[in-house]
């Protein structure tokens, strides 16, 4: 999956997650897990280690990585009452579902099933803003991740939350929409469509199923977002 759409699915994490601890801040440390394995892997896989490896699916998107954070979260929980960094971990649990890591287990399982398999990859973040731009998905999950994100009250001290409303509000027809087009390319087994740039056939249910999270997530705690 690309950008928007991890970051969609941390912040609808984090909104299932803050409505029912009442703390809104678990929003945006659920948002900074979603992404934070691209965060990590691809400068370094892709940048650090481009001459040798070349992969931006390494240490963040292992199954070690998100164990050792998530334990990390539990001891700050129970001695300091915080679950910040356990709403990171739940984001990095939810990249490296939509990434379907168990694909691709040599890396998944690091260190049992021996070093990580090196890629091939030219301009690859030239390629991958490429594939971002001109996917229809990424735009709606965009949309409505910056709904959201104001609503949520990270508005760097203006009050824009009754703007993040709206946005919600319209957010969901569109996250309906991309629902019932991603559900016909995956039936189709269209690939490579304007919904998702250079998509598989399965990639489409992934992209439903973003969807699908999304709406019940909104609409269950609208009033929580104050989009009632």
């Amino acid at each position: 999956m690309f950008a928007a759409c991890h970051l969609f699915i941390g912040l609808i994490l984090g909104v299932a997650i803050a409505a029912r601890l009442g703390d809104r801040r678990i929003i945006g440390f659920a948002a900074l897990g979603g992404i934070l394995p691209d965060l990590i892997d691809k400068p370094v896989g892709h940048i650090l280690l481009a001459g040798s490896l070349n992969s931006g699916r390494i240490v963040a998107h292992g199954l070690l990585f998100l164990i050792l954070l998530s334990i990390a979260g539990i001891a700050l929980w129970r001695w300091r009452g915080s679950f910040a960094l356990l709403a990171v971990a739940a984001g990095v649990a939810s990249h490296q579902i939509l990434d379907t890591m168990w694909a691709s287990p040599v890396a998944w399982y690091f260190p049992l099933l021996g070093p990580y398999v090196p890629g091939e990859f030219t301009n690859y973040f030239g390629n991958a803003i490429l594939a971002e731009i001109s996917s229809l998905s990424e735009w709606i999950f965009l949309f409505a991740s910056i709904g959201i994100t104001l609503a949520a009250g990270y508005t760097f001290g203006r009050d824009l939350s009754g703007l993040g409303r709206t946005l919600i509000r319209m957010a969901v027809p569109l996250l309906a929409g991309l629902i019932l087009a991603s559900l016909y390319a995956w039936a189709v087994g269209s690939s490579g469509s304007i919904l998702m740039a250079g998509a598989r056939p399965g990639s489409y249910l992934v992209l439903a199923a973003a969807g699908f999270a999304g709406v019940v997530v909104i609409v269950r705690h609208r009033n929580f977002l104050g989009a009632g």
